[in-house]
């Protein structure tokens, strides 16, 4: 699978713009990707960048089918149409391909999917990565060895460029406790990971009204 992150800064960035943006995706954008053999898997707003941006995790089953959705989409007028109203509700972007990272398979995202869908999370949480140089292989096996213990429902890292940024993606809203001293099983948990990975931030993820992960 290879998965494409869209990344929308609305402008202005008010509820408004948002709400306009959510009728447009409703509408045309979401069932597009489906027609052009595609599959949005979630659509979120979240504060952490700019206020109300926009982020979708689109699916294609690998690099040929995204080049062929791409160059059948060119001759849809409808969504063309629509790709000139996205640009002016957002007119800044930011696209990476993703590709899953080793031991969270895409069934577990499938799966977090089909349950959200009777269970909805309410939230979910980005824990974006930067693995230290030449440990991205005991980094992939750390998570294989966390898989059965946390909630985490997607990695990946980038097809192209930062060869050391993982995504991690969580189940609920994580990393939102008041202050404690830290205690022996944080250390337990934390100590080998900043060893492998020493930088890490959190997006905390809203779903939209069309997003199949909720």
């Amino acid at each position: 699978m290879i998965y494409l992150q869209q990344d929308f800064d609305l402008h202005p960035a008010s509820p408004a713009t948002r709400d306009r943006f959510v009728a447009l995706a409703t509408n045309v954008l979401a069932p597009s990707w489906t027609h052009f053999g595609a599959r949005l898997v979630a659509a979120w707003f979240h504060h952490e960048a700019w206020f109300s941006q926009i982020t979708h995790i689109v699916e294609f089953p690998d690099l040929a089918a995204f080049d062929a959705m791409r160059s059948s989409a060119q001759g849809d007028a409808s969504l063309r149409a629509a790709s000139i109203e996205v640009e002016r509700l957002a007119p800044k972007r930011h696209e990476t391909l993703l590709e899953p990272l080793g031991p969270i398979a895409p069934t577990t995202l499938h799966a977090a999917i089909e349950t959200s869908q009777r269970e909805p999370a309410g939230a979910h949480t980005f824990a974006i990565l930067e693995v230290a140089p030449g440990a991205m292989e005991r980094f992939t096996n750390l998570l294989a060895f966390a898989n059965d213990q946390l909630p985490i429902i997607a990695a990946w890292r980038p097809v192209a460029g930062d060869p050391n940024l993982v995504i991690d993606l969580w189940k609920g809203d994580i990393g939102r406790d008041a202050y404690q001293p830290t205690n022996d099983r944080l250390n337990a948990f934390f100590e080998p990971l900043r060893e492998v990975a020493p930088r890490e931030r959190l997006v905390r993820l809203l779903p939209l009204p069309y997003s199949p992960l909720r």
